[in-house]
């Protein structure tokens, strides 16, 4: 070391920092296995999201609710006069309709009343009635429920224009009410409203809150609906209330129910919307028509392909990020930093023995290996659909084919997801591998910081050192500038 360079200040510091640089190289290696640590504790956790989205998925293809090799697509002949849904519980075939009526709401309508007059002065105190609307329940398909509703007297006093305003409003607020109270649904109100036929005069409208005979109106005694006309029990004509649609007595006879034949069965219902004739299939009736519709009702094979080649995607990903970490690139020779751990480094050749086994609970003896449907493995463990038409045929064949390779008991499905359960469930072996390398983090965590209590030791010790060794060349400095005078003093006398 040249000490001769210790000047000043900035030249101590210089000094300091440069043994600092070595002593400080044990810590510093330390850090770096710190984050290197910290990087795989990040590729446990990518694993176990892509572990966890294959899993996701494998538990879809299990799932005997969303049956997703029992996909069903549905078409109908005409969708202008008939929409079709299916799900996937529903049996392939076909089905001819034809509609004779489609489902109204219940409307009733009061009296005309011109505007300006006052025709309802002679009610002098609060009017209440109720209006009975459907409620079905699960027990009682055809419950009904009365709502009442009030009037105030100072209304009546009022030009008919106004009156048939807070009547409408009297009844939506009971009905609100009723709603909020949970002694209807909110879809299960009837709506008042003011419609004006023609200048300066109107009448007030009434109408369920759902189409049906089984959600029809009706209305108790009440001299108030008896002026208005609008509990009138026949169809409204001219001038005078009474209901737009014949309500009827029963299902059949009621022209707010949708009236169909489907499959040669005649049938009657609340709704446009029949969910309840088929199992899995909805029709949405949209228009009146005496010439069959056809719905055909049949496997999706396009929905099961993309469900197939999803699953492929998914447990693709998860052989490219283990290539990538659990082995040595072909290309840099690095090793991936799961490498080292027998239990990832021997993943792929665990989930490729597993999709590549006999499925020996399959029901069918020609389709028993993913090979069969035309699903093959290239050399780095990544599946593909090789033959389409394999995998076409099965479908068309029976659905069952294909199904049984992933869902039964020995199902591809299955396995691989009891396999990597042991990986991604809480307390399992990535939990497990993180927890160490944490462990492992805080013990390097108290190494590091003893260490720069020592570090920090070390440097106070080197500024103290080299401060005092400035101060000696100072004096020393001092020394040789006074020698030197007294030599240059001594030869002038001389």
């Amino acid at each position: 070391m040249d000490f001769s360079s210790i000047g000043g200040t900035n030249s101590i510091q210089y000094l300091v920092d440069q043994y600092m640089a070595i002593e400080s190289r044990p810590k510093d290696k330390l850090v770096r296995q710190q984050n290197a640590l910290r990087d795989k504790k990040s590729v446990f956790s990518e694993l176990d999201s892509k572990l966890s989205a294959l899993q996701t998925k494998l538990k879809y293809l299990t799932d005997s609710v969303s049956l997703p090799f029992q996909a069903r697509k549905a078409e109908s002949s005409d969708d202008s006069k008939v929409e079709v849904r299916v799900a996937n519980t529903a049996a392939k075939g076909n089905h001819t309709l034809t509609v004779q009526q489609l489902a109204r709401s219940d409307t009733r309508v009061s009296n005309q009343f011109s505007n300006s007059a006052t025709d309802f002065t002679s009610f002098t105190s609060d009017q209440t009635f109720t209006i009975q609307v459907g409620h079905p329940t699960d027990s009682d398909p055809n419950n009904r429920v009365d709502i009442s509703v009030t009037v105030s007297a100072d209304t009546f006093s009022k030009n008919n224009d106004e009156v048939l305003q807070d009547i409408a409003q009297a009844i939506n607020d009971a009905m609100a009410s009723a709603a909020a109270d949970g002694t209807i649904t909110s879809d299960e109100m009837a709506q008042a409203s003011i419609i004006t036929e023609q200048n300066g005069v109107s009448r007030l409208v009434l109408t369920s809150g759902q189409t049906g005979y089984t959600n029809r109106l009706s209305f108790g005694s009440s001299s108030l609906l008896d002026t208005l006309n609008i509990n009138n029990n026949a169809q409204t004509s001219g001038s005078t209330g009474g209901y737009v649609y014949n309500v009827g007595t029963s299902a059949t006879d009621s022209a707010l129910n949708s009236v169909f034949v489907l499959d040669g069965m005649t049938m009657y219902r609340d709704s446009n919307t029949i969910d309840d004739a088929y199992n899995g299939i909805t029709f949405s009736l949209k228009d009146t028509f005496d010439t069959e519709v056809t719905v055909s009702v049949d496997t999706d094979i396009d929905s099961v392909k993309k469900d197939v080649q999803d699953f492929i995607d998914k447990y693709n990903e998860v052989i490219d990020y283990l290539t990538k970490n659990a082995r040595i690139n072909s290309t840099t020779y690095e090793k991936g930093a799961l490498m080292d751990d027998t239990v990832y480094a021997s993943m792929i050749s665990d989930m490729r023995g597993l999709v590549s086994e006999s499925v020996d609970t399959a029901s069918s003896d020609n389709y028993k290996l993913l090979y069969s449907i035309g699903i093959e493995a290239d050399q780095s463990g990544k599946l593909s659909i090789k033959d389409d038409s394999k995998l076409t045929s099965a479908l068309e064949a029976n659905p069952a084919y294909v199904a049984d390779l992933f869902v039964s008991d020995d199902g591809v499905a299955q396995k691989l997801d009891d396999y990597i359960d042991r990986f991604v469930k809480v307390g399992g072996t990535i939990d497990n591998s993180k927890e160490l390398i944490d462990q492992q983090i805080a013990g390097l965590d108290d190494r590091i910081s003893y260490m720069n209590e020592i570090l920090d030791k070390k440097e106070k010790h080197y500024f103290e050192e080299f401060t005092k060794i400035q101060k000696t060349m100072y004096t020393l400095q001092n020394q040789q500038a006074f020698f030197s005078q007294f030599m240059n003093m001594a030869g002038g006398v001389s």
